[in-house]
């Protein structure tokens, strides 16, 4: 295995998160390596759309943006990483001087906030303009090395303490890794991601002896196209934000188009089920205002379905979109296996709770992506993130699981009974049935079996209804659940209890 020169810092992935890495610790004078395993601007970050919250309003403030993110969190948002997310936000985006490209004269409205905070840019391509300016950046950085097609396939160890990973028949070997290879939303057939994002970076870690958490908190976005043979394409929060309406077959508004997303993507997925389709309609608002504010996403819509975002109604249907669990990390991105850490989509901070709040996601990628590098640099050889956790003390939940992974397989495993058993809601007997058939692969199983197979063991665990987990025989949250689910390999199960936020 050839070894290229030595760095500072690997950084696994190549969109916000991981180039945000990158560019604070090349700041530093650190050298870095970024690894995307397919093209540098793939994944997640380069298809958002809506923008990026941020307090940067003269009616806004930090305060008022973390009570938002608190109030669809589910109880279960770590407040020290929601402090940090906010203010940071407010510091990074108020500062004209950092050139970041938004327009901070037309703030956007999402659901969930309660006020005018969502930045903007490329009429519609906020993510893929961000993205392509960070890119540029790190281009023009001497510090940082950049290497497309270069799939990171396990992670490379002194001992106790990782230093580098094992990538395209290559061995990069620095001081520390960050891992910002996104979410694993893409295991789903239906879904907004690139299909490239299927948990590739948990996967690295689980093998590595770091905890993930937080796994069956998977985020439906309500609304994603739905045209049969056509992709899921994104049709943004901020469409709603500014006046769109959600009708059904016969024209009638079926539904408060601005709730919370877990709320409104179980409303949209039950009457789809017993009433029949839905539609978004853009119809009754300014073609003009349309057009600028939501050119690219018009212009993909058209190419994807032949559909006019501003004179068409158009078929929609919730998708997986975004996952909140990950690789469990502390506000610095430790996780607690020295020298590896993880930022962006890929981490599990707590600052998403059990529900993300619109737009939330790229403000994350910018703020903790640099934090994550930061510790990399600073922290001595020993430094991990250390949580209290327990024994899980749910015995009906903790029975149901050994029972399902005991029983024999009752079908192969097909990714389409994703959608069917682990999506918007979820029904007990075919959790146990999709455990029963994706047992824990061993350590040369890909992320496509191990990742489905840690959410449904922590669907089925999880006995309760919390944000965007929804179990049809407990649609209410229990006091005896606030808290996370932490997984790590050859280990049992444990809960870390989180704290009621203090007044």
């Amino acid at each position: 295995m050839s070894a290229p020169a030595p760095v500072d810092l690997i950084v696994v992935g190549s969109g916000a998160a991981g180039l945000s890495a990158a560019l604070a610790a090349a700041e530093q004078g650190a050298r870095v390596a970024v690894l995307s395993g397919g093209p540098l601007l793939a994944g997640s970050s380069p298809r958002a759309q809506g923008g990026v919250a941020a307090a940067v309003g003269a009616d806004d403030a930090p305060a008022l943006h973390a009570a938002d993110t608190l109030a669809v969190g589910g109880e279960l948002n770590d407040a020290v990483a929601v402090e940090v997310l906010v203010a940071g936000g407010s510091h990074l985006l108020g500062d004209q001087e950092r050139g970041l490209p938004f327009d901070r004269r037309d703030l956007g409205l999402e659901a969930g906030h309660h006020r005018r905070r969502i930045l903007h840019a490329g009429a519609g391509a906020t993510g893929q303009v961000l993205t392509t300016w960070l890119l540029a950046r790190a281009q023009a950085q001497p510090r940082i090395s950049l290497h497309a097609h270069t799939r990171a396939e396990r992670l490379i160890h002194v001992g106790e303490r990782v230093v580098g990973t094992s990538a395209g028949g290559q061995a990069f070997v620095g001081r520390s890794v960050v891992l910002a290879s996104g979410g694993y939303a893409a295991l789903w057939p239906r879904s907004t991601n690139a299909p490239e994002t299927r948990g590739d970076g948990l996967r690295l870690a689980w093998l590595a002896g770091a905890s993930l958490a937080d796994l069956e908190f998977v985020q439906f976005h309500p609304t994603a196209l739905d045209v049969p043979g056509r992709p899921a394409l994104l049709l943004s929060e901020a469409l709603r934000g500014e006046g769109a309406r959600l009708l059904d077959a016969h024209g009638q508004e079926v539904v408060d188009p601005l709730l919370p997303r877990d709320v409104l993507a179980r409303a949209l997925h039950r009457h789809r089920r017993d009433r029949g389709p839905l539609y978004l309609s853009l119809q009754h608002v300014d073609s003009a205002r349309v057009a600028r504010r939501f050119g690219a996403l018009a212009a993909s819509l058209r190419a994807c379905a032949g559909l006019d975002l501003a004179a068409d109604q158009i078929p929609v249907a919730p998708a997986a979109h975004y996952c909140m669990g990950g690789v469990r990390t502390d506000a610095w991105g430790r996780t607690d296996v020295a020298g590896l850490y993880a930022a962006g989509e890929a981490a599990c901070t707590g600052v998403q709770g059990a529900n993300r709040l619109a737009s939330n996601s790229l403000l994350e990628c910018l703020v903790f992506g640099r934090r994550a590098a930061q510790a990399a640099l600073a922290d001595g050889p020993a430094a991990r993130a250390r949580w209290s956790t327990r024994p899980l003390d749910a015995a009906a939940p903790a029975v149901a699981v050994a029972e399902a992974e005991a029983r024999p397989p009752t079908a192969a495993f097909d990714a389409a009974r994703l959608d069917l058993e682990l999506g918007v809601e979820r029904e007990p007997a075919a959790l146990r049935r999709l455990v029963a058939d994706l047992p824990l692969p061993g350590p040369d199983g890909g992320a496509d079996r191990l990742i489905p197979a840690l959410v449904a063991r922590a669907a089925l665990l999880r006995a309760e209804s919390r944000g965007a987990h929804f179990r049809t025989d407990a649609p209410a949250a229990s006091p005896a659940w606030r808290g996370r689910i932490h997984w790590r390999r050859d280990h049992a199960p444990t809960f870390e209890e989180v704290l009621p936020r203090e007044p």
